[in-house]
């Protein structure tokens, strides 16, 4: 049984705010890791900062509508798939802005080595064109790459039946989910890969050998000694309503009527902290990380520096630019939040909580 605790963290303005992690679930040693970033220096009073919620992102356009959000979040597939939760947000509120970022801003995300900024027009979003969405044009955005990753022991002959066969089933992938048609695209499938995170035996074979895409200067783990067979492998996402999860299940049909001896089942999760707990415990076989999560794993923090496990790199999914929405059209930047205001960075336990905390405690000066 899983026990969820809803979050409403005080974030304040001053000096000695750092990040801290709380464990927000208790379902065994993968739920155990679903945590969440929160900024918070320790003074409940009115330090004129703004209030931390955890909306999830199906739940926004509600929020923003009934006055429980102020500011929320929002992202474009690659830069150019708008997801169905931004657009059902964008349909429920009378009218919409996204939150423009000033040059100090941007200076600040670009010295800042944790984060990882790249511009997007807004006006690919879907429906940027109505007269009450209003959108800055061109914006930089804390941008995340999603890579799914698995145990070094995860059997050689499993990934790379998997990852043959998701090549050949590449154009009905395409067909079946939108975000696919970037995997026809030999280069797609390790752009952005993580530093200090090595490539699955198997999949730095792959790379190598049948599309010819591998670069020498990435780290292939050993063969392990032994290695983990599975009949299933069972793929951890996001939550449900996101568009990463609904992408994992049109890859396990389109996958699973292509495959005899192996099964692909896709799940939903928490959060990519979440997933690394799930790997390390065994119970699934491959879980997406973002960069900033891999960092984390890579460098010890807690709490994963409890963990003993070679954590490898198996495919690239996906990137997503965020940026900032509201229905408050007296907001024009980033920068002009309030003392008070509500502020949902992204559901408690997603791993890119921190990150997007990271770069509001820019925005506002700290």
């Amino acid at each position: 049984m899983h026990t969820h605790l809803y979050m409403v963290v005080r974030y304040n303005k001053g000096g000695g705010v750092r990040t801290r992690r709380r464990f927000l679930e208790v379902a065994g040693a993968g739920a155990a890791l679903a945590v969440a970033g929160c900024l918070d220096n320790g003074d409940d009073g009115d330090g004129g900062g703004y209030e931390r919620v955890s909306e999830s992102f199906a739940e926004q356009g509600g929020a923003l509508n009934e006055g429980r959000l102020d500011v929320g979040v929002g992202t474009l597939m690659n830069f150019t798939i708008t997801p169905g939760w931004l657009q059902e947000a964008i349909a429920s509120v009378d009218e919409i802005r996204v939150l423009d970022v000033t040059d100090e801003t941007k200076d600040a995300w670009e010295d800042d080595d944790t984060l990882l900024i790249q511009d997007l027009d807004t006006d690919d979003i879907e429906g940027s064109d109505d007269e009450d969405v209003h959108v800055p044009g061109e914006l930089a955005c804390p941008t995340f790459s999603y890579n799914f990753t698995a145990r070094a022991e995860l059997d050689y002959d499993v990934v790379r039946t998997f990852l043959e066969t998701m090549w050949d089933a590449r154009e009905d992938l395409a067909a079946e989910f939108g975000i696919f048609a970037f995997h026809e695209d030999p280069e797609f499938w390790v752009q952005n890969p993580y530093e200090g995170i090595p490539f699955h035996p198997a999949a730095a074979d792959f790379y190598e050998e049948e599309l010819n895409v591998w670069d020498d200067s990435w780290e292939r783990a050993d063969e392990p000694d032994e290695q983990l067979d599975a009949e299933t492998v069972r793929m951890k996402t996001s939550e449900q309503g996101t568009t990463g999860h609904a992408a994992n299940e049109a890859l396990a049909a389109v996958m699973n009527d292509y495959l005899d001896d192996l099964s692909i089942e896709a799940q939903t999760s928490d959060g990519t902290a979440e997933n690394i707990g799930d790997i390390a415990s065994g119970d699934i076989e491959m879980g997406f990380l973002q960069n900033w999560t891999a960092r984390e794993f890579r460098d010890g923090v807690e709490p994963f520096d409890e963990l003993d496990f070679e954590l490898t790199q198996i495919f690239h999914y996906y990137d997503l630019p965020w940026f900032f929405i509201t229905n408050d059209l007296d907001l024009e930047s980033l920068s002009d939040i309030e003392a008070g205001m509500t502020v949902s960075p992204t559901p408690s336990g997603s791993g890119t909580a921190p990150g997007l905390e990271r770069a509001l405690e820019h925005a506002l000066g700290e």
